[in-house]
């Protein structure tokens, strides 16, 4: 694994973590509808995000 690829995968674990921040966040109850849709939209972004880092990691 060169230097590149473990810097992307360390990103790709902060990627991770942001959106399960964000999953935990949708979760609460006092928040509006138009809060939750960009929590989730915001959640998902980032998740992909991870996906694609770790992915490109291992090639």
């Amino acid at each position: 694994m060169t230097d590149l690829q473990l810097y992307v995968y360390l990103v790709g674990f902060v990627f991770f973590f942001i959106g399960v921040y964000f999953h935990i966040q949708k979760k609460k109850k006092d928040i509006s509808e138009k809060q939750k849709l960009f929590r989730h939209r915001v959640m998902y972004f980032f998740l992909i995000l991870a996906i694609i880092c770790v992915v490109y990691s291992w090639i």
